[in-house]
């Protein structure tokens, strides 16, 4: 999946610093920006291409289409790990409840 399209070519890039090089290399074009500007990060749906620069937006459409995503259970774990979830031990899953017919433990 490729968001970042030149528009003197069609050629597409996955990174935007990759267009930017291609314009600059291919075609001549000024750099539009400095080095230092924090560009926007573009979220890019694995699954269907779909992209958004708006983070809510992306993941109202992961919940909506494609909700067994590994991509979507990598944010739910992040962010349910940076926000201080419970650490007990009564959430945890213990190999012996996995696995209560052998003596190894895992």
């Amino acid at each position: 999946i490729r968001p970042y399209r030149c528009e003197l070519c069609e050629k597409a890039f996955t990174q935007r610093c990759s267009l930017e090089s291609h314009l600059r290399k291919i075609h001549g074009v000024a750099q539009q920006y400095a080095y230092r500007q924090r560009r926007s990060k573009i979220f890019v749906c694995e699954d269907c291409g779909f992209t958004s620069s708006r983070p809510d937006d992306y993941f109202q459409h992961m919940r909506q289409r494609h909700p067994g995503s590994p991509a979507l259970r990598r944010y739910y774990r992040k962010h349910t790990h940076e926000q201080g979830a419970p650490n007990t031990t009564e959430h945890k899953i213990t190999p012996l409840v996995l696995y209560p017919h052998t003596r190894y433990f895992i």
